[in-house]
């Protein structure tokens, strides 16, 4: 070979070695002189010459690019960008930020499920303990009343209905019992006109307006007579969207009261919130059928709307807040005694001495979770709940009824009017007002 090839061959290794560094330094096949320069012009023409030469010796054109790669061709591979190398961390990060997100979505939500599941168990296991907790207390009131005649007041001695006994809940429970005299309230579907109207007076309500909302109340309960004037004052319940018409029976629930009253805002405020007039009212007003007010525990509204005066609610408030011995409960045991307290005044027909509807709260606790149960029983049904729905036969069906199966008769000691489970129990009577 003549030496100006074996030269031009050494300079071809001797350039590809230089780009090889070019192009790791970020410098491309003509990096390392300007273009367009002398230089420039003899290195390309001495690079051509050997190029060609070396071809020669090496044989097909395969074999020169085998040995000398991309520079025996004149092409170059471009360096990836840093703007693809960019893409890609990001497309990662965007990948692992949203996996993160529904693991912690997953575990979220698996844990609200386990803790429901948990506490739904634990409720389970509390209402058995609250319903026997509530046996244990009616066991203790049906003895009490088989000694005394009655229930009159929890203060004859029978307040605290689980001391005393060999009941005990399970380790790490408490059981709470409270009492409710719904016999001390008026009763809604057998109360009047009037005391209706004295009773909304005593709970805010303007007198004009106490009328007006009386007398549509009373309408809302009672069924429509045949040839009955019109009442104008009722509201136009054919304007609510959707129309309705009044019930014609007792409220089964107070959020009724929202229907009746339709857009007065009396009981309701205009975001559907109850209102200090509501919770007046409710506090003293019965949803219960029941016959007679339990004077030993009426409160001042009760003891107005049916008929006591002003003489008598302050006598009868002088007994109640005198002191007394250990022995003495204050509890009128007859209509006789409390007359007697009163001045020797008539008492009203609608009052009475005993309990006719009693409300018996049992609360269980356990660490952070509560049971409640609201039971309302009645001795000798001397209350019941509101009417139940009448259910209307299609026309042409069949007016009888097959037999149900036979029951056992349990001869329990009172009837269980009402029954809610897991319920706030009701707020503590008010001292009373006269």
């Amino acid at each position: 070979m003549p030496a100006s090839e074996r030269e031009g061959g050494a300079a071809l290794h001797r350039r590809r070695a230089e780009l090889l560094r070019g192009r790791e330094e970020g410098i491309g096949l003509r990096g390392s002189c300007r273009p367009g320069s002398s230089r420039a012009l003899q290195e390309d023409a001495a690079l051509a010459g050997g190029s060609r030469a070396a071809s020669r010796e090496l044989g097909p054109p395969g074999l020169t690019a085998l040995a000398f790669g991309p520079l025996a061709s004149g092409v170059s591979r471009a360096p990836r960008r840093a703007g693809d190398r960019g893409a890609v961390v990001v497309l990662v990060l965007v990948t692992v930020l949203l996996a993160a997100f529904l693991l912690a979505a997953f575990i979220r939500r698996s844990t609200t499920e386990l803790l429901a599941d948990a506490r739904a168990s634990q409720q389970r296991a509390l209402r058995g303990e609250a319903y026997s907790a509530l046996e244990t207390t009616l066991a203790v009131l049906a003895d009490f009343r088989a000694a005394e005649g009655a229930l009159r007041s929890p203060a004859e001695s029978w307040g605290r209905p689980l001391e005393g006994t060999d009941y005990l809940p399970a380790d790490g429970r408490e059981v709470e019992v409270s009492f409710e005299d719904e016999s001390a309230k008026l009763s809604l579907p057998l109360a009047t006109e009037t005391e209706l109207q004295t009773l909304l007076e005593f709970s805010g309500v303007e007198r004009n307006e106490a009328e007006r909302l009386a007398n549509t109340l009373h309408a809302w309960m009672r069924r429509a007579e045949e040839g009955a004037p019109v009442n104008f004052d009722a509201p136009d319940y054919t304007r609510a969207e959707p129309a309705y018409v009044a019930a014609q029976r007792s409220l089964r629930s107070w959020g009724e009261l929202a229907a009746v009253e339709l857009d007065r805002r009396v009981f309701f405020d205009a975001d559907g919130r109850p209102t200090e007039v509501f919770r007046n009212f409710t506090r003293e007003v019965s949803l219960l059928s029941f016959r007679r007010a339990n004077l030993n525990s009426a409160q001042g509204g009760v003891l107005t709307a049916l008929g006591l005066g002003e003489g008598e609610l302050m006598a009868l408030e002088t007994h109640r807040t005198r002191p007394r011995r250990p022995d003495e409960t204050g509890v009128f045991r007859s209509l006789t005694e409390a007359s007697t307290v009163l001045g020797g005044a008539v008492i009203p027909e609608r009052f009475g001495t005993d309990i006719e509807a009693l409300r018996v709260n049992v609360t269980v606790r356990q660490g952070s979770v509560a049971y409640r149960l609201s039971v309302v029983v009645t001795p000798g049904g001397a209350a019941t709940a509101a009417a139940p729905r009448r259910e209307e036969r299609a026309p042409g069906s069949a007016g009888g009824t097959a037999p149900g199966p036979e029951r056992k008769v349990l001869n329990y000691p009172f009837t269980v009017v009402e029954i809610r489970e897991d319920t706030e129990p009701s707020p503590a009577p008010a001292e009373p007002v006269f």
